[in-house]
């Protein structure tokens, strides 16, 4: 190769590689917002049907609902840091 010569990268690679970034983050966008919902929402329904059930009274709706939403940050919080460390692999 001649001095001053530079390689150029294939803007098919570049094109590919940031369809891949955003179906990354559009992926990202649909799956914590269902995470976060899902708790609290599986939390409501299970003690209404404990409810009807005659074996709960209403506090049990606030507990579960709780306990659905703690269980949700959790997973979302999980969820951020395995997608921080495959952030970092894939900068270097």
């Amino acid at each position: 190769m001649r001095a001053g010569c530079h390689i150029t990268q294939d803007p098919l690679d570049v094109k590919k590689t940031d369809l891949r970034r955003l179906f990354w983050m559009l992926g990202l966008a649909i799956t914590l917002p269902t995470v976060l919902l899902s708790g609290p929402l599986a939390g409501y329904l299970l003690s209404q049907w404990v409810i009807k059930a005659g074996y709960g009274d209403s506090n049990l709706t606030l507990i579960l609902v709780l306990l659905g939403l703690l269980g949700s940050v959790i997973q979302t919080v999980r969820i951020l840091k395995q997608l921080h460390r495959e952030s970092k692999k894939r900068e270097t």
